[in-house]
C-alpha cells in the first residue's frame, strides 16, 4: 500500500477508490496511473484589462467618425447633384428659347410668315422647376440671359442669339426710327441712311436689357427695315422679342 497526498498531484487508482479530505487528495491502494492537474485560473479579458477596454473604446469612437464622415460626404455630393441638375434645367430653358428666337430668324423672306409665340409655362421642364424664387429671364440685342437660386446658390445660364434681337414691339421699333431718321424704314419709306449707321443705332437700341414675365406669353417676330441708299432700295431684318 501506497499513501501520498497532495494538493495538485493526484493517484488514479484500480479498484482501490480515493479519499478527498480539506482540498488534499488521500490515495490508499497500489497506484497505476498519475497525472498531474493544474488549477485553471481566467484571464482578465476585456473587463479586467484597462488597455484592451480603451483600444475598444477607441476603435468604436473611429467607426462612429468614420460613419458620420461618410453620411456627410454623401449629403454634399446629393446636393452637388441636385445644384448640377437645377443648372442644366436652366440652360435647356435658354437653349429652347434661343432656338425658338432663331428660328424665327432664319425667315429671309417679307412674305415669309415670320412670326411666333413661346411659353414657358407650357414648358414641362419650365413647370417641374426645383428654383425657390422662380426663373427670372432677359433678353437683350444679344442674348437671353436666365436666372434662378437653387438651395441658397445663384445660378445663371446664358445663350447668344444668331440674329439682332430688339427687345420690343414693331410700334416702337417704327417709333424710334421715325425719332432718329425722320421716317419709319417701311418700303414705302425706306431710311436715307447707310446700313453701318442704321446697325450701330440699332446696336445701341439693343444694348439695355428688358425682363420678361413668364407667365405671359412672349412674341418673337422678325421685321424689316428697308432702307435707300445710292438711289438702291434693300431691306435686312431683325428679330423682335416683346410682350
Amino acid at each position: 500500500m501506497i499513501k501520498r497526498a497532495g494538493r495538485e498531484r493526484v493517484s488514479i487508482l484500480g479498484d482501490e477508490g480515493l479519499v478527498v479530505e480539506s482540498g488534499l487528495v488521500v490515495e490508499s491502494g497500489p497506484v497505476e496511473k498519475e497525472c498531474m492537474v493544474r488549477e485553471k485560473h481566467p484571464g482578465p479579458g476585456i473587463l479586467g484589462d484597462e488597455s484592451a477596454w480603451a483600444d475598444f473604446l477607441l476603435s468604436k469612437a473611429a467607426l462612429i467618425v468614420a460613419s458620420i464622415v461618410l453620411f456627410a460626404a454623401l449629403f454634399h455630393l446629393a446636393a452637388g447633384f441636385g445644384a448640377l441638375e437645377a443648372r442644366d434645367r436652366l440652360d435647356f430653358l435658354a437653349r429652347d428659347f434661343k432656338a425658338a428666337v432663331d428660328g424665327v430668324g432664319t425667315m429671309n423672306f417679307p412674305a415669309e410668315p415670320s412670326e411666333a409665340a413661346y411659353s414657358f409655362e407650357e414648358n414641362e421642364v419650365f413647370l417641374a422647376s426645383p428654383f425657390e424664387k422662380g426663373i427670372e429671364v432677359y433678353v437683350s440685342g444679344e442674348y437671353v440671359r436666365l436666372d434662378g437660386e437653387f438651395d441658397g446658390k445663384d445660378l445663371r445660364a446664358v445663350k447668344p442669339f444668331a440674329f439682332r434681337v430688339l427687345p420690343f414691339n414693331e410700334t416702337l421699333l417704327l417709333e424710334k426710327l421715325l425719332s432718329r431718321f425722320g421716317v419709319e424704314g417701311r418700303e414705302e419709306s425706306p431710311l436715307p441712311a447707310n446700313y453701318s449707321e442704321i446697325e450701330a443705332y440699332l446696336s445701341a437700341l439693343g444694348m439695355e436689357e428688358t425682363v420678361l414675365d413668364t407667365d405671359k406669353t412672349i412674341f418673337i417676330k422678325k421685321e424689316f427695315i428697308y432702307v435707300q441708299e445710292g438711289g438702291k432700295v434693300s431691306a435686312f431684318g431683325c428679330v423682335l422679342v416683346y410682350q
